[in-house]
């Protein structure tokens, strides 16, 4: 066995080129959504999503960021079609709100959730901040922050002033 210290060559080297580095590599900012929660839906609650998502359907709207409650659920939509789900959603009589002015802030991070505390970190400085967060997910290589437009770009600099 060698006690030598391991030399490596180029193309050792070149294998690992591919990878990218850990952190945070960007901080992007998207306009123009809707946020719509659906609330006091009748009995038997599941029943009930599935009819507010087939008339989502039946209206052609794309929608992200689902999420189930207790009594309802909550999405995001593009703002140009707010007045579509609108007009759906009248016909139906759902009790709804819908909150205009919205935007997506996406953090990239490769491996994000292996990044121990990453995700807390970015939640707790947005709130230290003052910026008020209407929804947030993540996957494995970025954190998604829904939050009032007029806040997007004050977080953006504020997470790209701590990476900087």
């Amino acid at each position: 066995m060698s006690t030598e210290p391991t030399t490596l060559t180029q193309n050792q080297i070149a294998e690992t080129d591919f990878e990218k580095r850990r952190g945070i590599s960007r901080v992007e900012v998207r306009d123009g959504y809707t946020q719509v929660h659906v609330t006091g839906l009748a009995e038997p609650v599941a029943k009930s999503r599935l009819e507010v998502l087939k008339t989502i359907a039946n209206a052609q709207v794309s929608l992200d960021f689902l999420k189930l409650t207790p009594t309802g659920l909550s999405f995001v939509i593009p703002s140009a079609r707010t007045s579509d789900i609108e007009a759906s959603f009248a016909t139906s009589q759902l009790h709804h709100q819908m909150v205009t002015d919205r935007s997506i802030v996406l953090v990239h991070a490769v491996n994000m959730r292996d990044e121990e505390g990453m995700v807390a970190g970015i939640v707790r400085r947005t709130i230290s901040a003052g910026i008020a967060i209407d929804h947030v997910t993540d996957m494995h290589d970025r954190m998604l922050i829904i939050l009032p437009k007029e806040n997007a770009t004050k977080l953006q600099q504020l997470i790209e002033k701590e990476v900087a």
